[in-house]
């Protein structure tokens, strides 16, 4: 496939047709077709179809006619589902790789967006998918998410690594398409988690679903799948999670005792030395805790002089190096799961896992979750 084709991105606005679906993803490059939706003040929409890299001057170049107005006078803008607006400079570019799970792309004149409100789409499923996951093998459901997350991790560059920590308007025409996507699924997972519990009514199947979360994130860590992992433990350690004592009282003592023992690597302290411990003798194929590893970097380059005394500090180099000769060892090997048993329903887990419906709007899921078990008067 060349690189121009058209890819699906893991963003709503993207074609999500059932043929994009079926195709195994390939890494982003400026120049990638994207089709994406561009919502106007009155709820209707354009379908556009730009190359990945366009900037947001072109994207209002096409988006204004239907406004009526010149290109300068269109502001373009994420409208996430908290009701957050986030205005783009002209001169940004990929844009569309940084809106958020449940955010949609506006167009509105200049002066015109202060009372525009996010769409009725945009606030999530209003059900649990419970029936579907109940009959789903938690260890299958950890595979396909673990396939999935190494295509999205195998499709990052290494150079996105840095033009990511180094700030990527030094870089022009370059962009971080792919990293952006990766990082994204992250938050997917912990909303995936914390919607599916603050949508189900009944305590027995939320306590039925706790056991089942905590399940698939040790088949996760099992397949060294750290981003999967964390996302689905800091789902559960969500406020809207963990304030549901009495769906944890009624969990068994083993997954407590389980989830405890996960809990304590996210413990930060020492620079996170218990979760770096406990990873440092992983062989690839693995999946780091990205977003620790875009930290790590951070601190590098931000904490380090570039210049010193007029020359190249190649320390603060080899540093940043190091980084990136460890993500390129996590997948000198490719994950493939051959040996696991076929599953029956394989392809429908697949499908489920690479396009997971959520809530992103914390404020909505700690009211659904206070609705569920309000606190004691």
């Amino acid at each position: 496939m060349s690189s121009s084709s058209r890819q699906r991105i893991s963003r709503p606005t993207i074609d999500d047709s059932e043929e994009s679906k079926s195709l195994k993803r390939e890494p982003l490059c400026p120049n990638t077709d994207v089709k994406f939706k561009v919502y106007y003040p009155d709820r209707s929409y354009c379908t556009l179809k730009l190359g990945l890299g366009s900037s947001v001057s072109e994207i209002a170049k096409e988006a204004s006619e239907k406004l009526a107005v010149n290109p300068e006078d269109c502001v373009i803008f994420e409208m996430k589902s908290t009701g957050e607006k986030v205005i783009f400079k002209e001169s940004d570019t990929c844009i569309i790789t940084t809106i958020s799970h449940n955010g949609r792309l506006f167009a509105a004149p200049k002066g015109g967006i202060e009372k525009l409100k996010p769409l009725q789409e945009q606030e999530g499923p209003n059900s649990s998918s419970f029936n579907d996951l109940e009959i789903m093998s938690s260890r299958e459901i950890a595979l396909q998410m673990t396939l999935y997350d190494f295509e999205l991790f195998n499709c990052v560059f290494e150079s996105e690594f840095v033009f990511s920590v180094f700030k990527k308007h030094h870089f022009p025409g370059k962009i971080v398409g792919n990293l952006d996507c990766f990082l994204a699924r992250f938050n997917e997972v912990q909303h995936w988690v914390i919607s599916e519990i603050c949508l189900t009514p009944l305590l027995s199947k939320r306590v039925h679903l706790l056991r089942k979360f905590i399940k698939i994130a040790q088949h996760c860590r099992d397949f060294q799948n750290m981003m999967a992992f964390f996302g689905i433990i800091m789902g559960l350690s969500n406020i809207a999670i963990s304030r549901l004592s009495q769906t944890w009282e009624k969990l068994p003592s083993k997954f407590k005792k389980l989830f405890k023992e996960f809990e304590t690597l996210l413990d930060p302290t020492r620079n996170h030395r218990t979760y770096r411990l406990a990873v440092s003798k992983q062989e690839s194929p693995f999946i780091p805790f990205m977003p620790l590893l875009m930290k790590d970097m951070t601190f590098i380059f931000e904490g380090n002089k570039t210049i010193i005394d007029g020359l190249i500090n190649f320390e603060k180099m080899h540093m940043i190096a190091n980084t990136i000769r460890y993500i390129r060892c996590a997948r000198k090997e490719n994950f493939v799961g051959d040996n696991l048993p076929l599953v029956k329903n394989r392809a429908d887990i697949r499908h489920y896992v690479r396009n997971l419906h959520v809530i992103d709007n914390q404020r909505t899921l700690s009211q659904l979750s206070h609705r569920l078990e309000k606190r004691p008067e």
